[in-house]
């Protein structure tokens, strides 16, 4: 059976048994041979007639009683797997009725093409008693490799009967379906060598004595990128020399990477596969190639900068997705919690008058990246705001793919160009294509910011 079929089938006919074309060619052979038996008066032709009738009738029923009470657990090695790696699928069928089942082709549906896995056998079961023999259960097991990032629902599992001469099949659900979290895949990006831009420059883990007053403290000689606030005036009075204070307390580097994640901001995306509110039940699944540019590079960019040492903030234009995950600390089980709700991110729809938590509204006190499309013009005002002397901002600029262009940026007043009024505002733009592979993009950042930091 073609696959479209097979896929149309097990929506609109599981549970029921249908006559194959070999069976309708029997069913019709009957009806015309009967009308000829009784047109032309010979017996023997009606004896066919009703043979040829009631062989698919009696294939549907055949069909009917296959169905049987199963029942399904379903396990992955891998719950939780990266966009390009394969997780093995396991499957434990047990049967349920007081009668055994007969050897069934069995598929697994899934959530994307081809919608269903390749066919296998399930074995005969015996019934489930002590004293049976035989198994009354069996284990099945595929690999899956899930190409695309999303939370899916793979089965249910679809089993499928036909009579020994095929003339009826049939197809019907065992179990229910089981999710299955496919995060971005992180590319191995270039180490940036950023502490230097931070805002208490090359030495962020210091130390302060707690006894004492500030002519007692501990210091250390001035170092290049220290914060002027940390100079002891009076230890460098005595010493010729610039003195800095060592505190006590630890502080890491810190990076903001500012993600657009409203709708309006990608007019590539699918209205029907949008979420209208944070927290929606059901599963959503992003058709913006721009944005699943944008969460790539997030993604990436997040575990790189946790690894370089850097205390990783992550702003959504939107309403929050990431909630307690947006703060991407140096623990170890800090990136599979963003990876797995990036897993889910999609562009939302947020209410007009709602704009950016709270903490985003504080300056940022290392490296900005900005990560956008087409944003809206609050979007755009915060993004300029964002940029000080003091950090490197990088804005990386998702453009149109080719015969799709973006919308006037909404009907506002005449504003210039995005990459010109970023410029303009201290941001270094780097434009890129949703076809381009992150890590190339990513040396673009990393030679910014060498040629920041020389500057500095």
């Amino acid at each position: 059976m073609p696959r479209a079929d097979f896929r149309r089938s097990i929506r609109i006919v599981l549970g029921s048994a249908r006559l194959t074309r070999r069976g309708i060619t029997f069913l019709a052979l009957g009806v015309g041979v009967g009308i000829a038996g009784f047109a032309l008066g010979i017996p023997i032709l009606l004896y066919v007639s009703c043979f040829a009738l009631a062989l698919p009738l009696v294939a549907v029923t055949f069909v009917r009683t296959r169905e049987s009470s199963l029942s399904v657990s379903r396990r992955f090695s891998f719950p939780v797997v990266e966009a390009g790696n394969t997780t093995a699928v396991t499957l434990r069928v047990d049967n349920g009725s007081k009668r055994a089942t007969t050897p069934v082709r069995w598929r697994d549906a899934l959530p994307w093409r081809p919608w269903v896995t390749e066919n296998g056998w399930l074995p005969r079961l015996s019934v489930k008693s002590g004293l049976a023999s035989g198994r009354s259960a069996a284990q099945l097991s595929y690999a899956l490799t899930p190409t695309k990032r999303g939370v899916f629902e793979i089965g249910p599992l679809v089993v499928e009967a036909t009579d020994p001469f095929e003339l009826a099949w049939g197809a019907w659900n065992v179990g229910s379906v089981t999710p299955l979290v496919v995060t971005p895949r992180v590319a191995q990006l270039a180490t940036t060598a950023l502490i230097a831009q931070s805002g208490d420059g090359e030495a962020r883990v210091v130390q302060r004595r707690s006894s004492g007053d500030d002519d007692d403290a501990m210091t250390r000689e001035y170092r290049r990128g220290d914060a002027m606030r940390r100079v002891h005036w009076k230890a460098s009075a005595r010493h010729g020399s610039l003195m800095v204070r060592q505190e006590e307390q630890h502080s890491y580097p810190e990076a903001r990477i500012i993600v657009d994640t409203r709708r309006e901001g990608y007019p590539d995306a699918s209205r029907a596969t949008v979420l209208r509110a944070v927290g929606d039940n059901g599963l959503s699944q992003s058709h913006s190639a721009r944005f699943e540019w944008v969460v790539a590079m997030l993604a990436s960019a997040a575990v790189q900068l946790r690894r370089e040492g850097f205390l990783v903030q992550i702003i959504e234009t939107g309403q929050s997705q990431l909630t307690d995950a947006a703060t991407l600390h140096r623990r170890s089980s800090a990136e599979q919690e963003l990876l797995t709700r990036l897993a889910a991110l999609a562009p939302i729809e947020s209410p007009a008058e709602w704009w950016g938590e709270p903490s985003s509204r504080s300056f940022a006190r290392g490296p900005v990246i900005a990560l956008v499309a087409n944003p809206e013009p609050a979007t755009v005002d915060f993004l300029l705001s964002q940029a000080t002397s003091t950090v490197l901002a990088v804005a990386f600029v998702v453009e149109p793919s080719s015969g799709f262009g973006d919308r006037e940026r909404f009907g506002a007043a005449k504003r210039p160009p995005l990459a010109e009024e970023l410029r303009a505002a201290g941001w270094k733009v780097i434009s890129v294509q949703s076809f381009d592979d992150v890590a190339d993009v990513w040396n673009l950042y990393v030679t910014e910011s060498r040629v920041s930091r020389e500057r500095h």
